[in-house]
This record gives structure tokens, sequence and C-alpha cells, in this order.
């Protein structure tokens, strides 16, 4: 009887034994242990142009807007994965890298971030010329890529599986202007373009569509080096054309340059001009131009009293909180791309980059501006991609703010006449 009592007594300090080392830091978990509550950091890379020749004020809106996805997604969204994905809670961290609106330097650049920093989406596109580089780089590593606002029609319509497109593509652009030209009657259009995807794109697009919707139109196209610093040349041949109506297809720097030196020229404020993309709603823009900005059209994708979905309201608050300036698409599209990456993930419950697509694929998705984006295998230039709306708007005062600038096209949105 007592060495059957003693007997028991070892095993039950054995027992606690036992128990203390499973209990104690490092050693093995006791069964049933819960998951840890806060997970790894899961990385999206920005990739945009935040030096020349790149558009880099592009690229700071950009960032700014992804910043604030991050942080949406990390407050408001309550993180990724988690419960629901029977996983911890990780939180979304922003790494970024200049593409300078080189191929090569997006490439390189795209690969860092995969390989060195671990991203598993990388957002933030601006230039086309890079977004296509990009493309079949993409669908190597298998890592979604957006682009935030480069628009050539290559970019769906190659099908790439691993990218996705948010931003007004060159066939919308096209015939919005088509539109706008045919319904103001301009006759002689001159297209000045810069010699990158993006001009020539354009280019090509605008001709085409207006040899479908207004064929009378005569359209004559002028292509220059980004690089340089005098068109004076080159403007003077516009000039002698004797155009109604100038299309400028330059990017940063260069948009400026054209309606400077054809100021110089004697070009405006007589003839009008549209710039093709929404670069004057930047605060910079009548920094460049002063007056000379004024009467300038332009082609933009988003106005200050447009809908906004509460993600998009919440981005709208923030950034003008941070930055003591209203928000403008860049950063708005950048936030949305973000934010629809990290519903992709947790719709997933996954961050590995053929999962994020399946979901990106055949789920439905709320941004800045849309309750439900889906991004299917559609035909053609809609393969992954989310349609946005495009307006033409006119500045007819200096220092104008961009809610006031009067509304051209679409014809059910138009807010007054165009000012020649």
């Amino acid at each position: 009887m007592g060495s059957e009592l003693r007997r028991a007594g070892f095993i039950g300090i054995l027992l606690l034994l036992i128990i203390a080392v499973a209990c104690a830091p490092g050693g093995a978990p006791a069964p049933g242990a819960q998951a840890p509550s806060e997970g790894p950091p899961v990385k999206i890379g920005v990739l945009t142009p935040l030096s020349p020749p790149g558009d880099a004020a592009a690229g700071q809106l950009i960032s700014r807007g992804a910043g604030l996805g991050a942080e949406y997604v990390n407050s408001v969204m309550g993180g990724l994965l988690g419960p629901k994905c029977n996983a911890p809670t990780s939180k979304v961290e922003i790494v970024t890298a200049d593409d300078a609106g080189t191929p090569e330097k997006g490439v390189a650049g795209f690969r860092k971030l995969v390989a060195e920093d671990k991203v598993v989406a990388v957002v933030g596109q601006f230039h086309s010329s890079v977004t296509l580089a990009l493309g079949p780089v993409a669908d190597q590593l298998q890592v979604p890529l957006f682009s935030t606002q480069s628009s050539d029609t290559r970019i769906t319509s190659n099908h790439y599986n691993f990218v996705f497109q948010t931003h007004t593509i060159t066939a919308d652009r096209a015939a919005a202007v088509a539109q706008f030209i045919r319904e103001y009657g301009f006759k002689k259009v001159a297209i000045v373009a810069e010699n990158t995807d993006y001009g020539a794109g354009n280019t090509d697009a605008l001709k085409s569509e207006l040899s479908r919707v207004a064929p009378s139109v005569e359209v004559r196209g002028w292509i220059f080096d980004r690089q340089t610093a005098d068109l004076t040349p080159l403007l003077l041949q516009v000039k002698e054309f004797g155009p109604d109506l100038i299309y400028n297809l330059g990017v940063g720097a260069p948009a400026y340059l054209i309606v400077k030196q054809s100021n110089d020229v004697g070009l405006l404020p007589q003839t009008p001009m549209v710039i093709s993309y929404d670069v004057p709603i930047r605060p910079e823009f009548w920094q460049n131009l002063g007056p000379q900005g004024k009467g300038i059209i332009f082609v933009a994708y988003y106005h200050p009293k447009q809908p906004l979905t509460d993600a998009g309201k919440w981005m709208q608050q923030q950034y003008e909180a941070r930055h003591r300036e209203p928000a403008l698409y860049s950063s708005f599209a950048a936030f949305g791309n973000v934010i629809v990456v990290a519903q992709a993930i947790n719709q997933a419950c996954s961050t590995k980059g053929p999962d994020i697509v399946r979901a990106l694929e055949t789920g439905r998705f709320k941004s800045w501006n849309l309750d439900s984006a889906s991004f299917p295998k559609a035909e053609g230039a809609d393969w992954h991609r989310v349609r946005q709306p495009l307006l033409l708007l006119q500045y007819t005062a200096v220092n104008q703010p961009v809610d006031q600038a009067t509304i051209l096209f679409p014809p059910d949105m138009k807010t007054g006449t165009l000012q020649r």
C-alpha cells in the first residue's frame, strides 16, 4: 500500500512537471491554444512616378491616396483575414517604389517589391508605357497589378491574368473628346502629342473615332520628344495649319510647356485647347500657368459634386484634414485600389496572388465611387476593368476652383456653354 501511494505521488509530480514545461515560454503549446490575435503585416506595393521624367506630382497624390487606403483598411475595415478566415488579424503596410515614368525602372521596381519586400499586390501605375511593360512580369510573378491612372487600351486588351484596370481607357477618352468636337462644331483639330505610348495611342484613337462620328473634321498630328524644352518650331507649324481646336497630349511638365509656348507663338488664347487628362485640377496648375490657364478645357475623371460611397466620403474628409486641400482623382483612385485589394484578400481568405485574382474576378467590391465594382474576364478591352465616368470641364476665370469650372460634357451634366 505504501509503495502504491509513493508511485501515485511520483506520477502526480511528473504530470505537474509536464504541465509546467508546456506552459513555460518556448514550451509546447497546450492543446486547443488560441491563434495569436495579430498576424504579420500584409504588404501592398505602390509603384508610381516620384521623380522625372515621370509625373512626380501625380505620384505624390497617388502615394497619399494609397496611404489613406491602408489606414481605412486597418481602422474602418478592421484589418485583413482574422477570425472569419480562422487566422490572426493582419494590418496593411504600404511599401513605395519610384518608377520615374520609365519602363526599365518600373520593371526593376516591381521585381524588387515582390522579391525583397514580399508585397502581395502592386498599385499606383500612372504611365501607360510602364504599365504595359509590367503586364508580362505580373503574370510571371503571379502578383496582381492595378493600373491606377494609366489608360492605354492594350493594358486590358492584352488579357494579362494578373493585371486590373480601374481607370478610363484610351478608347473611352477618344469617344468623349470626339463627341465634344462634333457637338461644338470644330472643323480643324491639331493634335500635339508626346512621343510615348500615351501620346501615340491617344492620337490614333482620336483620329479613328473622329473618322467614324465626324468624318468632315480635318485632323493633323504633331509628335514631340517629351524631353524637349523648346516646342516653338513645332507650334509654328501648328499655327500655320490654322486649327480651331488644339488637343494637348502632353503629360506632366510637357502639358504645361505646350500651353506656355502656344501663348508665346500666338496660338492661345485665340484657339481653344483641350488638355487630355485632369492635370488642371492640381494646385500646381495655376502656379505654373497663372492667367494662361484661363479658358483651358480639360478631361476630368472626378468632380467634387459627384456622389461618393461612404468609403469615398471618409477618404475625402481625412485627406482634407491632413493635407489642407481637396482630394483629387489620383488620390481617390489609389485609395480605391488598396481597399479593393484588401476586400479581395478577405474574400479569398488568402494573400496568394492566384487566390486574390480569383476573388477579384468573381466578387464585388466597394471603391471610392462605386458600391459594387467587379473585374470579370470580359471580352476585348473590358477584361478585368471597371468603367469610370468621364467629363470635360473648362476654366472661365483665373484661379478658379475646380468645383466651379463649367461642365461641358457629358450633355446631361452641362452647367454652362463653351467660352471661346
